[in-house]
Order: structure tokens, then C-alpha cells, then sequence
């Protein structure tokens, strides 16, 4: 198995019961980082705000009565084997998200490390799963601070932020000035015209 075959998320997000309990994956033990970096609904916790019943090192002080969608949630590195330990979201200092679109791959970053993701040995891997050559993974984003980044073997494209709750990201390479270039850009959910875009390298 190769480290993309067994990162590659499934079809659907998986339920505690098949993750972090069952199936020798790995349990979440003190880290609480989805607590911080993630929102919770639209009437609730902010991301990038620790979640007052968290207690870091030591888990969710709610455990037995926490809300459904965060008794639901599993980050990728719970489940995904080649994931270890160094990667574990409150070591590394980011999180990996699961996306609709088993596809694509989320580093979303802890507001008070943005470069976590930089760091070795984060950074190299994160870059080899941008390769499109990689075909088990369409495209790369990173989320610090509300922005997102689509990432290239050659460069980084800097979206900024959505300006839509509902969006995804359209991302590849196109012919400009006579040569393939990537490119980058916010569309809607439902496929309308491109809210944004951007092309070239990070500044």
C-alpha cells in the first residue's frame, strides 16, 4: 500500500464506531485541536475559538453529552494508517479535514501556528500530494485563518477568503503565454460562474 493508496479518504465521513473504537485506528486522546480550528454550525462556536468545554491534554469536558456533529467528526489522521503519530493534529499543529469530495485534501491550520504546515517532516508530504500525478487526490488546500491556499508542486495559490459559506475550488492547469500554468479558483456549491479567482505564484 502506498502512502497516498492508504491516506485517501472514504466516500462518506466515518462514524466514531468505525473510527478512533473499532478497527485498530487510532484513538484521539488528549487532542482537542478540532475543538479550536473547527466552527460548530451556524448559531455556534466561531473556528479558529478553543470550544469552551475543551480541555487541552485532556479531552472534551462534555464528552458524554457533546453536540452530534462533533460526536461525529473524525479528522483524517484517526483513520489514515501512514499517518503517525508526529502527525497527530495537536503535535503537528494543523488538522486533516475530510472533505465532500474524497478527492481533495484540508490542512486546516491552528490559527496560532499558521506555518505548522511548513514545517518538516509536514511540508515535503504535504507538497508530494499536490503532484497531480498523485491520482488519487485531485488538489491540495490549506485553510489558516479563514483563508484558503491551493497548493502545487511549484508554487502555492493564495485564494483569500470565500465570500460564500457554500463554495468549492476549481483548480488545475491551463495554457497562458504559451506554456501550462496552474491556476486556481472559488466557485459555487451549485457550479455558478467563478466568485474568484487567482493564478500564479504565492507573493
Amino acid at each position: 500500500m502506498s502512502f497516498t493508496d492508504g491516506f485517501r479518504p472514504p466516500a462518506r465521513e466515518p462514524t466514531p464506531e468505525e473510527v478512533g473504537v473499532r478497527g485498530g485506528s487510532k484513538a484521539c486522546g488528549g487532542c482537542t485541536l478540532c475543538c479550536k480550528v473547527l466552527g460548530i454550525g451556524p448559531n455556534g462556536k466561531a473556528p479558529g475559538v478553543l470550544c469552551p468545554h475543551a480541555a487541552p491534554g485532556s479531552g472534551c469536558g462534555v464528552h458524554d453529552h457533546r453536540p452530534e456533529v462533533c460526536a461525529t467528526y473524525q479528522c483524517a489522521w484517526t483513520w489514515a494508517e501512514p499517518l503517525d503519530p508526529s502527525w497527530r493534529p495537536d503535535r503537528a499543529g494543523f488538522l486533516i479535514n475530510p472533505r465532500p469530495d474524497p478527492a481533495e485534501v484540508e490542512v486546516v491550520v491552528d490559527p496560532d501556528q499558521p506555518d505548522a504546515w511548513r514545517r518538516e517532516p509536514y511540508a515535503s508530504q504535504i507538497k508530494r500530494w499536490s503532484d497531480p500525478r498523485t491520482v488519487s487526490i485531485a488538489r491540495v488546500l490549506v485553510r489558516t485563518n479563514g483563508r484558503v491556499m491551493v497548493l502545487f508542486p511549484e508554487t502555492e495559490i493564495d485564494l483569500g477568503l470565500p465570500n460564500q459559506p457554500n463554495f468549492r475550488v476549481e483548480s488545475g492547469y491551463e495554457m497562458r503565454d504559451g506554456r501550462m500554468q496552474p491556476f486556481a479558483r472559488f466557485t459555487s456549491l451549485f457550479g455558478a460562474t467563478p466568485s474568484f479567482s487567482l493564478t500564479g505564484p504565492r507573493p
